[in-house]
């Protein structure tokens, strides 16, 4: 009897301490829920980009540099201001025709050209982009979003990606593409809605990254549309300079 006692507590403390075995592997080995991974790779790219502090010690830039369109033989220069909470302005020069301004005031969307002024909704698929501005706005693109979701992997270029889709307050969900292996935001596939047209697609390719007082900013950004291609390079990039409100405004006329 007592060997049977004995052989029933020793079965018993083996298959308890399987059980806590089981059960500690289960939590030792037990992966993030997508949401910690989305914070995991936001927090990562703000690292690699310079770092809460250095972003947030970012109020105000000004970028000047060229561009070139794929389908003509049209290259210009370009300046671009911003302006914390989310003031901006682009001035795009273009050769023998003029200038086209697009600016927002944080309430006004608008965009001049040398035919008149028009709000956004009014102008063409270059000019549909409201988010241009914020490429340069380093560590604040997750704000943008209300819903965030995980996809699956891709490979841009031979690199592996972590894919997100972010849902924006208004209009269809985005996708930035973060690079595994340095952390850096290099592709946004932006959404525009044009007036003739619909919601019109374009890819954002992020590329050439400096730093810039502490903050990496990309310098060459391509912005891929379904017939042609823009490419913006930066040439100087100026942080925390004084930049006057009223710049932003819409300027008047008809």
């Amino acid at each position: 009897m007592r060997v049977k006692q004995t052989s029933l507590l020793t079965f018993l403390l083996a298959v308890s301490i399987a059980a806590l075995a089981c059960n500690r592997n289960r939590t030792e080995s037990k992966a993030p829920d997508k949401t910690e991974v989305i914070d995991q790779i936001f927090a990562r790219y703000t690292e690699a980009i310079g770092g809460q502090e250095a972003i947030e010690r970012v109020t105000t830039y000004k970028a000047r540099g060229t561009f070139a369109i794929s389908v003509a033989q049209m290259p210009g220069t370009f300046e671009a201001w911003g302006k914390n909470p989310n003031k901006s302005l682009t001035v795009i020069e273009f050769p023998n025709m003029g200038s086209l301004k697009k600016g927002f005031d944080g309430e006004t969307n608008w965009v001049q050209t040398p035919v008149g002024i028009f709000s956004a909704k009014g102008a063409t698929e270059m000019s549909e982009i409201e988010r241009d501005a914020e490429v340069y706005r380093a560590g604040k693109i997750k704000n943008l979003y209300q819903d965030l979701k995980l996809e699956n992997n891709a490979r841009i270029s031979g690199r592996d990606m972590w894919v997100i889709e972010g849902k924006p307050a208004k209009g269809p969900a985005e996708k930035l593409f973060f690079d595994k292996q340095n952390g850096l935001l290099v592709r946004w596939d932006m959404v525009r809605r044009n007036p003739q047209r619909g919601n019109v697609f374009v890819k954002v390719h992020l590329d050439d990254y400096r730093e810039v007082d502490g903050v990496k900013v990309p310098h060459k950004v391509r912005f891929n549309f379904e017939s042609f291609d823009f490419v913006m390079q930066i040439e100087e990039l100026q942080h925390n300079i004084a930049v006057d409100d009223s710049m932003f405004k819409k300027p008047g006329g008809k």
